[in-house]
């Protein structure tokens, strides 16, 4: 739709002009949301033609595990590491 006063396109969203001002007349905001509510629901279809379900399956104990692992191995390269700097003093 076009702004009455500016002869300029009005948002897709909101209800004023966004060059001018001027608030938009009932009918152009019914025909905004109108062009919205079939704007998302084009939306809606095209996501279920061809969305895809997420099949991937983790194994969350052995995620854990080796978390833990990497961890401990971790503060224990740390805590030597600080220990020969200290005894080097």
């Amino acid at each position: 739709m076009i702004c009455s006063r500016c002869g300029r396109p009005l948002p897709n969203k909101g209800v004023t002009c966004k060059f001018c001002g001027m608030l938009m007349s009932q009918e152009q905001i019914d025909y905004q949301n109108k062009m919205n509510d079939k704007h998302a629901q084009k939306l809606e279809l095209l996501s279920e033609k061809y969305g895809r379900e997420n099949k991937v399956e983790y194994r969350k104990e052995e995620n854990k595990i080796l978390g833990l692992a990497i961890i401990a191995i971790t503060l224990l390269i740390l805590i030597t590491i600080a220990i020969i700097i200290n005894v080097m003093k």
